[in-house]
């Protein structure tokens, strides 16, 4: 666990608030985490994945008429819309499917 989260983010009250029959799943969850983010393995097959199937990553355009609208701040746009799904939500979505998989999950409930 983390600094932040062992201290507590709501003070003596702990650092989650969620149910507590979630409690098992997120340290479980935790754990695999932990394990799979120093895993070289696990991190090339995710980079693979976000390569190959998401499109990422995904390119800056210049954005010069918005730039003058603004006053000259040199703006860009990240643009998300070109990942496979159009939004930037697979990127996470990709993530979880993963780790899920690793951990023997057969089902995924995700909100990104």
């Amino acid at each position: 666990m983390n600094a932040h989260a062992q201290q507590g983010r709501y003070g003596v009250f702990g650092g989650r608030y969620v149910p507590e029959t979630l409690i098992a799943a997120l340290e479980q969850l935790e754990v695999a985490w932990e394990e799979a983010s120093s895993d070289s393995s696990f991190q090339s097959e995710l980079a693979d994945l976000l390569e190959h199937y998401v499109a990422r990553p995904t390119p800056m355009t210049s954005a010069p008429r918005l730039t003058n609208i603004v006053g000259g701040a040199q703006l860009w746009l990240k643009r998300e819309d070109l990942a496979h799904t159009g939004a930037h939500k697979i990127n996470n979505t990709i993530g979880q499917e993963l780790l899920a998989k690793r951990m023997g999950k057969k089902r995924i409930i995700a909100e990104t």
